[in-house]
């Protein structure tokens, strides 16, 4: 190994090589692909919020993008500076090197309110930044620089010097290529979160709260609101992971009712809030001379219960100095602490059932966000299942990957060993043929006109806004999942996919996927309003492609929506990307009256037509449903329902029929006298779950 080189691995070739395709296909540069790769990964992981592609690059002065207005996240700036190399060989990143990139970032922030930069032309994307970043200087609380690049760190020290800017020091996050891997395959280990209250003087007193004969330990304490500051200041939302619906947000806004009981009676704050409920992977105790008991130490704690209550005081501590009087040594927080150590084979399923159990106040469904859902692995089952028609060129038909939990992709390939193998791979499954579940909610989103969730930031508020609703629908309409669901969304995902590649082509906006996304949903209020014309989506699929006289006319629309963007009407905020989030941006553009000509008449099917095809596929989805349940009733083994009938007869508060009762029997002959009818397939999956229900075990 040299100095300047190091032997890379299959990973950084294959990293690279979808970088280039992906720049490729769609017109951005290599460095923003990396720059929007990495980023979608680390908001994917909750350690940012959001990421705004904006590169600067002059003599001394370097900037790549930045986390959004810093108003909405607690007034810290986080900044990104990126390192990215399309070397062939893996690099390593220096000190020199890492001195240097920190030294051209931070002149960049200290002299964003300078002169300097008005010179800049509005069309540069760096523009909107400064406008946006320049006037909120003064507010700042924190400033994050974040390092992104895909060489390894190859630093002697274990930490960075932070540099200071104004009167704040900056803290330090490095994602480089060792970090990029371990996000991409799902399998990043984090430091553990280890609590020494004893080293920092805030021993906890605490009372026990369980039996000698528990199989796990819990206990009841009180938090001052400093010591809850200083533990969100340090860890973030790492202490809310377990916490699905607060972490996923990741919001740490200060709640009204909390900010006025800090700010006004922060001596009442314990009285009048529910507190926090949490668990721990080990917790220290400590007793003193008098008899009383301390926590000492607490390791991998995690708020289940209370997120909004501690991201609201962290929150609040950030501004007492300069923005309220509050005084956080006068609040108080009790806090329900279970002990469960993480090598217990129960440890997953205890924290979930804590967690769900804290939160029934609010319907909290640990699923709705789970890649293990039914619904993700329905639209799952049916990639692996439906082969797209060739796609313009090609001769072969392939197939769309849809990749519920992150790394699914890249694992699915890893295990074709040979350069062959992987070629086969390629070409059932191309790269650019791939939709993971947060683009899923763009997509949808985006077709039913919820235009509003999907600008309010990068990924998690579509996708928090489209699964909230999935439990509802899944239960209610499972059968509209289907195959031609299926075929719809990779439609969206080609008309998405094109219009972004082409509109960076056309180089007429930068901001690219405001205006896509603009775009399509003014397309989809098109049929939205209309009673007798639908959007034909299986044209798209069955060409897998979409004509060029369609790409003209989105891209037609798309230069009316840039310009509308691009020239907010007098009075409203001139920053461009804070406009576009406003709901006065949407509605003017609905206001513009913009047509759209014949050119989509190619693509248009009436109503009555669409609804007797989606009609068709739910009467195809319903037979073949009815289909799998007879066969899974005739393989079920012949002993389970002899088992049922016992169990019955054992109960006392559960009843059925008699014919239910003769039907029973009869399955005992399964497949040698007796055959189900479809409705008498229905009728035992009936029973089974009745007895289920009521405490049977025995699995179908």
């Amino acid at each position: 190994m040299t100095e300047e080189k190091i032997l890379e691995d299959d990973f950084y070739e294959q990293f690279l090589l979808e970088i280039s395709n992906e720049s490729i296909d769609s017109g951005s540069t290599p460095q923003e692909v990396f720059f929007n790769r990495v980023t979608d990964l680390l908001i994917e992981e909750g350690d940012i919020k959001d990421a705004i592609y904006a590169p600067f690059l002059r003599t001394g002065l370097q900037f790549n993008g930045y986390g959004g207005n810093p108003l909405e996240d607690n007034r810290k700036l986080t900044i990104f500076l990126s390192e990215f190399t399309q070397s062939e060989q893996l690099e390593g990143l220096y000190s020199k090197d890492l001195d240097a990139l920190l030294k051209r970032g931070t002149n960049f922030i200290s002299k964003i309110t300078s002169r300097e930069f008005l010179q800049i032309e509005e069309s540069n994307p760096v523009f909107s930044a400064i406008q946006t970043l320049s006037v909120k200087m003064d507010l700042l609380s924190q400033i994050r620089i974040i390092i992104l690049t895909n060489k390894l760190i190859k630093i002697r020290s274990d930490s960075i010097k932070a540099p200071m800017i104004g009167e704040i020091k900056a803290q330090i996050g490095i994602c480089d290529y060792e970090r990029i891997k371990q996000l991409e395959s799902g399998i990043e280990e984090k430091p553990e979160i280890i609590i020494d209250l004893e080293e920092s003087q805030n021993s906890l007193p605490v009372l026990t709260a369980h039996s000698s004969e528990s199989s796990y330990e819990s206990y009841l304490t009180v938090l001052p609101g400093d010591l809850i500051a200083e533990l969100f200041d340090k860890w973030g939302n790492r202490l809310l992971e377990k916490n699905v619906r607060v972490f996923l947000q990741a919001t740490t806004k200060i709640n009204r009712g909390i900010r006025d009981t800090i700010q006004d009676k922060p001596s009442m704050f314990f009285a009048y809030n529910n507190g926090l409920t949490a668990t721990a992977d080990d917790v220290k105790l400590k007793t003193l001379p008098n008899g009383a008991r301390t926590i000492t130490k607490i390791n991998n704690l995690q708020i289940v219960n209370g997120g909004q209550t501690v991201s609201s005081i962290y929150a609040a501590s950030k501004f007492i100095n300069k923005f309220s009087k509050a005084d956080l040594s006068k609040v108080y927080v009790q806090m329900k602490l279970s002990k469960v150590p993480k090598e217990s084979e129960d440890a997953d399923s205890f924290v979930s059932d804590v967690s769900r159990f804290a939160n029934t106040q609010n319907k909290v469904n640990l699923s709705d966000f789970s890649s293990n859902h039914s619904f993700h692995v329905q639209i799952e089952n049916l990639s692996k299942k439906i082969s797209a028609p060739p796609a313009p060129n090609s001769l072969r038909s392939s197939h769309w990957f849809y990749e519920r939990s992150r790394g699914q992709y890249k694992s699915a390939k890893s295990r074709n060993k040979t350069q062959a193998q992987k070629k086969i791979f390629d070409k059932e499954f191309p790269s650019k043929q791939k939709i993971d579940k947060v683009q899923l909610a763009l997509y949808q989103n985006l077709w039913d006109c919820k235009i509003l969730e999907v600008m309010r930031g990068k990924n998690n508020a579509s996708y928090l806004s489209f699964f909230d609703g999935i439990e509802e629908e899944w239960s209610n309409k499972s059968y509209q999942f289907n195959e031609r669901y299926f075929k719809e969304l990779v439609a969206k995902a080609i008309i998405y996919k094109t219009l972004d590649r082409e509109t960076k082509k056309e180089r007429f906006t930068d901001f690219k996927s405001t205006v896509v996304a603009f775009t399509i949903g003014l397309l989809a209020l098109h049929f939205k309003d209309s009673k007798s014309k639908r959007f034909n989506f299986m044209k798209v699929w069955s060409e897998q492609s979409l004509t060029q006289d369609f790409i003209d006319e989105l891209l037609g629309v798309a230069k009316n929506i840039n310009y509308l963007i691009m020239n907010p009407p007098v009075g409203m905020n001139r920053d461009v990307r804070e406009y576009a989030r406003k709901p006065e941006c949407w509605q003017n553009i609905q206001k513009a009256n913009i047509q759209w000509s014949s050119k989509l008449e190619n693509y248009l099917i009436s109503a009555s037509e669409y609804n007797k095809l989606e009609k068709a596929e739910r009467e195809k989805t319903a037979k073949t449903e009815e289909y799998d349940l007879v066969n899974k009733i005739k393989n079920a083994p012949n002993i389970i329902w002899k088992e049922i009938e016992v169990w019955l007869g054992a109960q006392t508060n559960i009843r059925i029929s008699g014919s239910d009762s003769d039907l029973l029997r009869d399955a005992q002959g399964m497949n040698e006298i007796f055959s189900p009818s479809i409705g008498q397939a229905k009728r035992l999956f009936n029973i089974y779950n009745l007895v289920k229900e009521f405490g049977f075990e025995k699995e179908l």
